[in-house]
């Protein structure tokens, strides 16, 4: 299998937003690659951001403007998981209506947060605070959340490779979460995520579960980690 770690696309969001520059992002990669850690964890541990910076640039990515100083976030030792399956073991919402909401941004396009926020009942804090948690970060007492009018620039695609779009976000981060999904429901033999920016089209995730295990010595340079170790999210 092959694929590539939705962490490079976050580093690209926070240097993008300004909040960190290339060269902490490529000594965190590195860490991340030598360490296993988070990336979020590595960045906020070495100083190059504030776990409140990262929180909040998350969170915006969903539509959620976390109000939080940096007392209002903590460390967190969970596991990444795509969000729902963390909405679900904190227990916001039930397996069932994970599934409802699922099929749901299938449908429609819609945000996965909106859906969840507007037609199952899940608080905007509850949202950011399990964003957070895929991310290594921990929303402590004292902060809020409130809906945004945040737009990325770009729009990404989750699609097979020259067919139509599964599903359309102006956030990476969703995209991703919906590619994961998507893969432990479907499993096809190839996913892809391509970023849109007016008539430029750059692909920038892909899983092909067609191909036999990654042995190039350059292996963890070119996904973040090493392929053949990770399993995926844990369930």
């Amino acid at each position: 299998m092959r694929f590539t770690f939705p962490s490079l696309l976050l580093g690209e969001l926070l240097v993008e937003r300004g909040l960190i520059l290339p060269i902490e992002l490529e000594d965190a990669l590195a860490e991340q690659r030598s360490t296993g850690r988070r990336l979020g964890e590595v960045l906020v541990s070495r100083g190059a951001l504030s776990g409140a910076q990262l929180t909040r640039a998350l969170a915006e990515q969903y539509g959620v403007d976390l109000s939080a100083d940096a007392s209002a976030v903590e460390t967190s030792n969970e596991p990444w998981q795509p969000l729902g399956r963390v909405l679900v073991a904190r227990r916001a919402i039930s397996q069932e209506q994970l599934d409802e909401a699922l099929e749901a941004q299938r449908r429609s396009g819609r945000r996965l947060g909106d859906i969840l926020v507007g037609d199952h009942g899940v608080s905007m804090l509850d949202l950011a605070a399990a964003l957070a948690a895929q991310h290594g970060m921990k929303v402590a007492d004292g902060a809020t959340a409130v809906p945004s009018r945040f737009a990325d620039e770009s729009v990404y695609e989750v699609k097979a490779p020259r067919r139509k779009p599964l599903f359309t976000t102006d956030s990476f981060l969703e995209a991703t979460d919906f590619a994961f999904e998507y893969l432990a429901a479907e499993s096809p033999d190839v996913l892809e995520i391509v970023r849109v920016r007016g008539a430029e089209r750059e692909r920038v995730w892909e899983c092909d579960q067609r191909v036999a295990p990654a042995d190039s010595p350059d292996a963890i340079d070119r996904y973040g980690f090493d392929p053949n170790a990770w399993t995926g999210p844990r369930g």
